[in-house]
Parts: structure tokens; C-alpha cells; sequence
């Protein structure tokens, strides 16, 4: 599912994938007692996500050399709090979860993001595309790709948790613009101002029935 190919050289990342009806809370259970007790009211369905990719998240951080059994919390707008010296990202869907780490001196700040292969539910796109951004979608229509719908919006999430980070502040689906390429990259150029880059820079892939888009600030 994830590679190499995917993050900064420097990083390290996990994933697994589940069965997609049901909830496993093995790894919930293993959890340090202050991370289950983000999500102890929560459904079984949530325990189960939020377990196996915190799961992933301290597998990431031992490969770093940087787990030392402390919780993963939650800060601002849910984001994970990971130890100072490192930068990462979680992601959770439909059968599939992953993160990835990175030392913070290497890399700034990451993103990762992964949806199930499928078209976005209709109505949707209108809210999170930008106009110049639907012809590059017809684009990758042609090409073959009946998600490119969801693929803007994985790298417009991508885009977001690697942002969020540098400035504490909320990012629309308007204030990116996204290039799309069929290289398997993509810029995002942020479109709102003071900001810490002019744009992010990223990589999108389409593997085992999901699409997965990342983003590096370096």
C-alpha cells in the first residue's frame, strides 16, 4: 500500500488494513490509558480506527527511534500531538490505516491522506473544487480515473494537515489551488496570506482499491 517512494527519505511510516465490517479494539486496548480515554465515549467503530492508527503512529515512531511509550494526544482541530523533534501524519478510512513520521529538523511538516477508490457523492465536488481545478479532473477522467473527484479532495486534505501545523490556522477547500499531475505528484498553491511557503508539494497514488495522497514541507 504505502512505499518509499511516497515520503522525504528521512521518514518512517506503518499501515495496515482491516476487514471493513466489524471492530477489532486490539490495538485500542493496547493503548497508553490517556489515548484510549480521547475516544472511551465513542463507538466501537471510532475505538477501532482511532486504536489501529495510533497503533501505527507508535510503530512509525519506534522505526524513528523516537517512541518512548508516551501518549499521542490530541491538540487543536484534533491534531495529533507528536514528540518535539518529529513531524507526521495519521489517516484512517475504510479498511486502511497509516502514519507516518518524520524527524522535524528534516522535515517541517507532513501530510497523509487515504479515501476508498470510489467517486465523491454527488453534490460534493461543488463545495471543495475550484473552477480551475475541473479541468485537470476531466483530465484524469479521460485517463481512466473515475475517482479524480476524490483524489483532489484527498490532496486538498493532504494539503491541510501538512499546513495546519506551520500556522495554527484553518485552510478552506478554496484557499488551495491544486495541479494535479500525471506523474503521480501535485502542487498545492495556497491562496491565503501571511503564509509560511507559497505551496506544498505532494504525491498521489492509486493502489489497492484507495487512493492515497502525501504532502512534505522540507
Amino acid at each position: 500500500m504505502l512505499d518509499e517512494s511516497l515520503f522525504p527519505s528521512s521518514a518512517r511510516f506503518s499501515f495496515i488494513k482491516t476487514a471493513e465490517k466489524g471492530a477489532n479494539l486490539d490495538n485500542f486496548h493496547r493503548l497508553h490509558p490517556l489515548e484510549k480515554a480521547l475516544v472511551a465515549h465513542s463507538v466501537d467503530i471510532r475505538k477501532a480506527e482511532f486504536g489501529d492508527a495510533r497503533w501505527c503512529a507508535h510503530q512509525a515512531l519506534s522505526q524513528l527511534g523516537r517512541d518512548k511509550g508516551e501518549p499521542i494526544l490530541r491538540g487543536e482541530r484534533g491534531m495529533p500531538l507528536w514528540p518535539s523533534s518529529v513531524s507526521g501524519s495519521l489517516t484512517h478510512t475504510d479498511g486502511f490505516r497509516a502514519a507516518v513520521v518524520a524527524p522535524r529538523l528534516l522535515v517541517r511538516s507532513m501530510g497523509l491522506d487515504a479515501e476508498p477508490a470510489e467517486p465523491l457523492p454527488k453534490d460534493v465536488l461543488g463545495s471543495i473544487a475550484r473552477v480551475g481545478e475541473l479541468p485537470q479532473l476531466k483530465r484524469l477522467e479521460d485517463m481512466g480515473i473515475e475517482c479524480a473527484d476524490r483524489l483532489l479532495f484527498c490532496a486538498k486534505e493532504a494539503t491541510y494537515k501538512a499546513w495546519f501545523p506551520l500556522t495554527h490556522r484553518w485552510l478552506g477547500f478554496e484557499q488551495a489551488e491544486i495541479d494535479l499531475r500525471d506523474d503521480g505528484t501535485f502542487v498545492s498553491y495556497l491562496l491565503v496570506r501571511p503564509t509560511p511557503v507559497p505551496f506544498i508539494s505532494g504525491k498521489w497514488v492509486l493502489r489497492d482499491g484507495y487512493v492515497i495522497a502525501t504532502t512534505a514541507v522540507t
